[in-house]
């Protein structure tokens, strides 16, 4: 019997020694990079010896450049985003230079900020674009005068798009346009007395070559009074920025979101 146990003692002795001898085994946990920054090019309309729209001394050029340079800062801040400016000082840049710069660095969103005109002081409001064939004749003649100095021949860019429209960029363009709607009909009519936020389509140029959904905002028209002394303001250009990063955001966020029903 003494024997017995003896035996048992022993085996369990080595079956423990065993045990604590034994490395455990580690579970080895992937690490999933994060994804890449979403590249965001923002585009200052005009620049250098383009001028843009003129009303005595406000030019265009530095409208669009001042808010072009909040929206950046705020994508930076609010999406952590790189934000890669097609200009961002007082120069000249061809239409089919920004979209080679947009493409050339594999843009994830492109928006030109543009500062509106007309022959009478009364139209008012703020014009989102993305492209396809022109709404109305307003957005044609207002394309004509944006695609000034194009290198293409809009029968040339017309032939274009038949291709693209079919794209799914212009899809996505079409709903990211209608969030920075919301945002800026929200934001900008309370602030300050906007009353018309429209989404439109027009041919311009410097939406038919980029890679990437693509909006053109005509923030305001500079010949009518009280836009004018609106988009020199400081407040006003920052609520524009904020609106449209929210919107950016907003789609975004619906682009990387599962949907429900698959």
């Amino acid at each position: 019997m003494w024997f017995r146990v003896l035996v048992v003692f022993l085996g369990l002795g080595c079956s423990i020694s065993s045990q604590a001898k034994s490395p455990e085994k580690k579970q080895v946990q992937m690490e999933v990079p994060p994804p890449p920054p979403k590249v965001i090019i923002v585009d200052a309309g005009h620049g250098g010896k383009d001028p843009g729209a003129l009303v005595k001394k406000t030019r265009e050029k530095d409208i669009t450049l001042a808010i072009a340079k909040k929206v950046g800062v705020l994508a930076k801040k609010r999406l952590a985003a790189k934000v890669v400016f097609t200009r961002s000082s007082d120069r000249f840049i061809s239409l089919e230079a920004r979209n080679r710069i947009a493409n050339q660095n594999s843009c994830d969103f492109f928006v030109s900020v543009h500062v509106n005109a007309a022959t009478s002081k009364k139209p008012e409001g703020i014009e989102i674009y993305y492209l396809n064939n022109a709404t109305d004749r307003a957005a044609e003649k207002l394309a004509a005068r944006e695609n000034a100095g194009a290198p293409k021949k809009m029968t040339d860019v017309q032939a274009i798009l038949s291709g693209l429209i079919q794209n799914a960029a212009t899809e996505d363009s079409a709903e990211a346009a209608s969030y920075i709607q919301k945002g800026l009909q929200r934001r900008m009519s309370k602030k300050f007395g906007v009353k018309s936020v429209k989404v439109k389509t027009a041919l311009f140029y410097v939406l038919v070559g980029t890679k990437c959904p693509s909006l053109l905002v005509e923030t305001g028209f500079i010949t009518n009074p009280r836009e004018q002394r609106n988009l020199k303001k400081g407040a006003y250009q920052n609520a524009l920025a904020e609106s449209v990063v929210d919107g950016i955001a907003t789609y975004f966020d619906n682009l990387d979101t599962p949907r429900s029903d698959l």
